[in-house]
């Protein structure tokens, strides 16, 4: 079984919320599920170590279920005003419900355990280096119990990614939910994680390959201590017989939060494209050789670009940007690139003329994204995004986004992303923005919208993204 991170997991819970899978409900299958996992070793008395987040909530709702066949007492790690989330609060507030002796602590004393079983429910996957009290003393309670220990999702104090540990709960078993994360696959931290149960918390394998909110949330990074070009420097390549085209990814990085966008175009068209919009920094080459070497995040190619012309400024390009965006006429050039991480975002048209595809295969799309090294990210009624291993299926956008222009605005808002992620979901989270967007010009002006309208739809997009919970 493929393992899952931290991250991709959060960002699962929240596509399901968006699905109409509620996190509520999931929560209420893993502690059923932690439940069953405990009953199997018959205790007659369960104590239960729980934190203040969801992995705290899973442990509530198996409290619960555990109270009507054995003696349950449960050690919360701090205030009960303090749990961090509805969901878990809500758990809460009915484990008082029932016969579940419960104490709120702000610190340990060198008391022994006495249970059957003990359960820590304290970080899970939130944990990163060093405990502070009162976990760091639970752990060691938990250690020295003698009895079975059964960690929910990651034993606390390991890293769920990395596996690495300074002090960790050492678990008979630890019961994870829908697919491990890697850290528990470790071999040098068997002895800590014990025996791996993954136990199904009904997330079905279609919803897990979807876009969603999730995604975007991965993706769009901001930092309060952040300063100009902090969150993205892109330089956008474009241009030729159509001016408009690379603008609209300039404009569209900008719109999706990058700092700088930078545009360079043949010099016979410069003055054109900077007469577009004041917030474009426009520079003119003759050659390829001449384009701006610089500091750049992510490099746009292709926007509105001859093919014969496409293929010098990929080689160019490849020399000082590590990550590219190909489009429209560089899509036939990913072969030109060099030691860099690439998205393609050809339409069915585009990926048969290049790659000698009709896309309706995902199998072929995952095959060809190896041969070429590359994340897809294949524009259509439903876009498909794969890196050769994984692969997602996007369902906003409607068909008033065949309007000419709304591709180039999809390449930009992905040169914004990929700036500070990585290729595949930087694909993803564009490609469920851009249809975002569009979706919102619909229900304002019907089919009858353009590429611009779309544009100025991005920060609410994105907006609506981020802040849905």
């Amino acid at each position: 079984m493929d393992p899952i991170t931290s991250k991709e997991m959060a960002a699962l819970d929240l596509n399901c919320e968006y699905y109409g899978l509620s996190r509520l409900q999931l929560m209420e299958n893993a502690g059923m599920a932690l439940a069953e996992e405990i009953l199997k070793f018959n205790p007659s008395k369960v104590v239960v170590f729980a934190g203040l987040g969801n992995n705290g909530g899973d442990s509530f709702v198996s409290s619960r279920v555990l109270s009507s066949y054995a003696d349950v007492e449960v050690y919360l790690m701090g205030k009960s005003s303090d749990i961090k989330t509805d969901i878990a609060r809500r758990n809460f507030e009915l484990l008082k419900l029932s016969n579940v002796r419960i104490f709120e602590v702000s610190s340990l004393k060198p008391e022994v355990v006495e249970a059957e079983c003990v359960v820590d429910a304290m970080l899970g996957t939130g944990v990163r280096g060093e405990l502070r009290e009162p976990y760091s003393r639970a752990v060691d309670l938990i250690n020295e119990s003698g009895a079975k220990v059964i960690a929910v999702d990651v034993p606390t104090g390991l890293n769920p990614d990395t596996g690495e540990y300074v002090k960790a709960v050492k678990a008979d078993v630890t019961v994870t939910f829908h697919r491990p994360k890697p850290g528990l696959l470790r071999g040098e931290v068997k002895d800590i994680v014990g025996k791996i149960v993954v136990r199904n918390i009904g997330i079905p394998l279609h919803l897990e390959k979807l876009a969603g909110p999730g995604d975007v949330k991965m993706a769009f990074r901001r930092f309060e201590d952040g300063h100009k070009g902090t969150h993205g420097r892109i330089l956008v390549v474009g241009g030729g017989p159509y001016t408009g085209a690379p603008a609209l990814a300039a404009l569209a990085a900008l719109r999706a939060g990058a700092d700088l966008s930078i545009l360079a175009v043949p010099e016979q068209i410069k003055d054109v494209v900077s007469s577009f919009s004041p917030e474009l920094i426009v520079t003119g080459f003759e050659d390829a050789e001449e384009i701006l070497r610089a500091k750049y995040d992510v490099a746009v190619v292709g926007m509105g670009m001859e093919e014969k012309s496409a293929r010098k400024v990929v080689e160019v390009v490849s020399e000082f940007c590590k990550k590219i965006v190909l489009d429209a006429g560089a899509l036939q050039a990913v072969d030109a690139v060099s030691d860099a991480e690439v998205v393609l975002t050809p339409h069915r048209g585009e990926l048969k003329r290049y790659f000698g595809l009709s896309g309706e295969s995902a199998e072929e799309l995952k095959s060809l994204a190896k041969d070429v090294n590359a994340t897809i990210l294949l524009k259509g009624k439903e876009d498909v995004i794969t890196d050769g291993r994984k692969i997602k299926v996007n369902k906003t956008g409607n068909a008033g986004m065949t309007v000419g222009g709304t591709g180039d605005v999809l390449a930009g808002i992905c040169g914004a992303f990929f700036s500070n992620s990585d290729a595949f979901n930087s694909a993803v989270a564009s490609a469920f923005v851009a249809g975002l967007a569009g979706d919102m010009c619909f229900e304002e002006a019907g089919y009858c919208f353009t590429a611009m309208d779309v544009l100025h739809r991005i920060p609410a997009a994105i907006k609506k993204c981020v802040e849905f919970s």
